[in-house]
């Protein structure tokens, strides 16, 4: 029941873009840093589908051109932009209208294709000029017109809108057009108008304004939630039986609409807007008179099993369709009283406009997963992309030469279990991931609190950078890098080593022995790092390299850390404290965070200086993590003491990997 959408997307030499190619899913979440593209991006796609556009001002200029070409015109290059329509296939008229632009695409589907084209034109006399065409499929000759865009097109509601006058406007109001979606009887109005003067609410009881104003507030309340405050309704004033339409009004909680807040306003309109855009192939309501005669058709018994005949005999759609009911349905209105309405794609520019946050992610969840019509929406908010189908993202980012890069999710290949791993973390993280230029992805709470110091008292500020440091509480950092190298945002993993010895127990099995000091037991027939083996595995799975992994642990070491990955020896904590040593302020400070917070004695806080400076570090974690402290909170309270001996190589390797990988990106 999904409509068609834009699935691929390809762009030359168009401002931002030098040279651009990537697929979208039925929905779009378009996230950048301000000035990387992202209006451009929707302003490509106007140029094709837009019908208010004027054929004129489709016509561009050399500024148009990306900045970095040498003289574009002089040397006769063109901008091009191409669309890809996929999902098309069930809509009668869009089949009817454009087959004409069907081509094969490379991974062999069917898609509509339709390309914008700047370039030099000649005339008789030789003189060059540049002009455009829009065509459709292959052939230049076969002009996509605003015929064309009758039957697939896009509306663009823009970031910064004033809701209030075009809500009351009676011509542009999306109100207006969605009433003019119902026939509604001439002498019905006459009738109403003459009473109008001692009863102006008869004509809010028409079947056709009941269904309607249901629609507005069920698609209103969907997005607020059920159990808002926010009744919507109708009225209207005019009792001229030509203008009594036109004069319909808005009301929210029995106020008109421009009594109401900005962010109700913007909330009210995108539910009109995505009504005024939903495939009408099933009506939610059918008059007394096409309902007797659609019953005459074979198969029209799914009609009585679908609609409900109210009191002035007219039938409005049963809520709470089964999807089984619902395709036959769909499959019988089409063949018999196919809708000659377009494909809108509706493009929101922005919609956390004046929201509160709660709204914000209401409305995306209203959009995303409520609605079958295409959305493509850019947003800066966290609350949005956080809720944000994983497969939705789009992500723009401006290389050094001011190029703008596009990569999407629409073809991330994750494993379920992966898939929802990676929901989770972004709901709980508001979406951070996608926000940085570059990301740190390290295993547990303490390295969340702790990098970013580490980073400061190397002079190397994350913030002024842009890098992120993302927690995901686990080792599994599989499904993150593989969304990370799909949106080609660099990245580095920070991860414990965990060394350990192995030992032949009683039955001759050797058991792998952890909690021991790397550099103490080197020496033994048996040992390893379980970090070290868990990135190699990593790499493996991910092909990340083609070179052959060493055997030498050093060697595996120095790979990985050009790989971006970067070891420790064993867990954080020891090995800051195994760095600290015999450094006296530094070891010192653990000494006396641990005071500080722990609820042991004295006799306690002398055994773990000592231990400490015997370099007994394993006991003296666990002390950390007992007596009521926990990793999280040490790391929390000694995070403002942090000295520059504090921080392991490995971790300072890391840092100055991912300040490079941003400074170069």
């Amino acid at each position: 029941m999904k409509s068609p959408y834009i699935s691929k997307v390809i762009i030359e030499n168009y401002r931002n873009f030098k040279n651009c190619e990537f697929n979208l899913s039925h929905k779009g979440v378009i996230i950048g840093e301000n000035n990387v593209g992202k209006t451009n991006f929707i302003k490509a796609l106007q140029l094709i589908l837009d019908p208010s556009i004027s054929e004129e001002n489709r016509c561009l200029n050399e500024d148009d051109f990306f900045d970095g070409l040498e003289n574009p015109v002089e040397n006769n290059l063109e901008i091009k932009i191409q669309i890809f329509i996929s999902n098309y296939q069930e809509i009668g008229n869009i089949m009817a209208q454009l087959d004409d632009a069907t081509v094969n695409d490379d991974d062999g589907e069917k898609r509509l294709k339709i390309t914008y084209k700047y370039y030099p034109m000649y005339d008789n006399k030789g003189n060059k000029e540049y002009g455009y065409i829009i065509y459709k499929g292959e052939d230049e000759e076969n002009k996509f017109t605003y015929e064309d865009r009758r039957y697939l097109n896009v509306k663009v509601i823009k970031a910064i809108r004033d809701v209030e006058s075009e809500i009351n406007n009676s011509r542009k109001s999306p109100l207006s057009k969605l009433i003019k979606n119902y026939c509604i009887e001439k002498n019905e109005l006459d009738i109403i108008a003459k009473k109008l003067a001692e009863n102006g609410s008869d004509i809010l009881q028409l079947d056709e304004i009941v269904d309607l104003s249901n629609n507005i507030n069920n698609s209103f309340s969907s997005i607020l939630g059920l159990d808002n405050d926010f009744e919507v309704s109708l009225k209207t004033m005019n009792i001229d039986p030509n203008k009594i339409l036109n004069s319909m009004k808005i009301m929210v909680s029995k106020r008109d609409a421009n009594d109401v807040s900005l962010g109700l306003n913007n909330l009210l309109y995108i539910s009109l807007m995505l009504l005024l855009i939903k495939d009408k192939t099933i009506p939610s309501y059918i008059k007394f008179e096409n309902y007797e005669k659609l019953i005459k058709y074979k198969d029209s018994d799914i009609i009585d099993k679908c609609y409900t005949k109210n009191h002035n005999g007219n039938y409005f759609l049963n809520e709470d369709l089964d999807n089984d009911n619902k395709t036959k349905l769909y499959k019988f209105m089409d063949e018999n009283e196919p809708s000659d309405n377009g494909i809108t794609i509706l493009v929101i520019e922005e919609p956390e406009a004046h929201l509160h946050p709660t709204y914000q992610r209401l409305i995306y969840k209203d959009v995303i997963k409520n609605n079958d019509s295409s959305v493509i929406l850019t947003t800066h908010s966290t609350h949005i992309t956080s809720i944000a189908d994983i497969k939705s993202i789009v992500h723009l980012h401006k290389k050094s030469n001011g190029e703008t890069k596009i990569n999407t999710t629409a073809n991330l290949n994750l494993e379920e279990f992966e898939l929802i791993d990676l929901e989770r973390y972004i709901d709980i993280k508001r979406g951070e991931i996608y926000l940085g230029r570059g990301v740190i992805l390290v295993e547990g709470i303490a390295e969340e609190y702790l990098i970013p110091k580490f980073a400061e008292k190397m002079e190397k500020s994350l913030d002024e950078k842009g890098i992120i440091t993302c927690n995901i509480n686990c080792t599994n950092f599989k499904p993150y890098i593989k969304l990370l190298m799909r949106l080609d945002i660099p990245f580095v993993v920070i991860t414990d080593g965990d060394f350990y010895i192995e030992k032949n127990n009683d039955k001759g099995e050797k058991k792998k022995e952890f909690h021991i000091m790397h550099d103490v037991y080197r020496d033994c027939e048996s040992y390893g790092y379980l970090g070290l083996e868990n990135i190699e595995n990593l790499v493996k799975e991910l092909a990340i390299t083609t070179d052959n992994i060493p055997e030498d642990i050093n060697q595996k070491y120095e790979l990985f850390n050009e790989l971006g990955f970067f070891i420790g020896k064993n867990t954080l904590e020891v090995d800051m404290m195994n760095e600290a040593y015999p450094n006296n302020d530094a070891t010192n400070v653990f000494c006396e965070i641990f005071n500080r917070l722990t609820n042991g004695g004295e006799k306690q806080k002398e055994n773990f200086k000592k231990e400490i400076l015997n370099r007994e570090y394993w006991t003296c974690l666990k002390k950390i993590e007992g007596n009521g402290i926990g990793k999280g909170r040490f790391a929390q309270a000694i995070t403002p003491r942090i000295l520059e001996n504090h921080i392991p190589q490995y971790i300072k390797d890391a840092i100055e990997y991912i300040f490079k990988k941003v400074e170069n990106y």
